[in-house]
């Protein structure tokens, strides 16, 4: 039962700190939980009450897997918008075609 306890605190501490964006603390939680895993068992021996830490714990470790899913979707869309930019800049800066060239061609 402490192991569960101890699991629902490490994840919701770590929730809390990937909302501040302190990745070097989430990182330190998750190697404190994962330290109580084993000792927290499967579940198939569980009292009434710890069937319900189960499931908080697991509602605790989802909402943290959600925050780092979120995460990681936006930094994929901010790359996105970056490598945009960068294509965009290096057309601009395009130096192979001259202002008047395509006039000149087609005449």
């Amino acid at each position: 039962m402490f192991a569960l306890q101890e699991l629902i605190t490490c994840w919701d501490q770590a929730y809390a700190a990937l909302v501040q964006g302190d990745l070097d603390q989430v990182t330190a939680l998750l190697d404190v939980a994962d330290e109580h895993l084993a000792a927290a068992g499967d579940g198939r021996t569980d009292s009434p009450d710890e069937a319900q830490l189960r499931a908080t714990a697991l509602g605790s470790r989802g909402r943290l897997e959600h925050g780092m899913s979120a995460g990681i979707a936006g930094l994929a869309e901010e790359l996105a918008r970056v490598r945009h930019g960068q294509k965009t800049l290096r057309g601009y800066g395009r130096t192979d075609v001259g202002v008047g060239d395509h006039i000149a061609r087609t005449v």
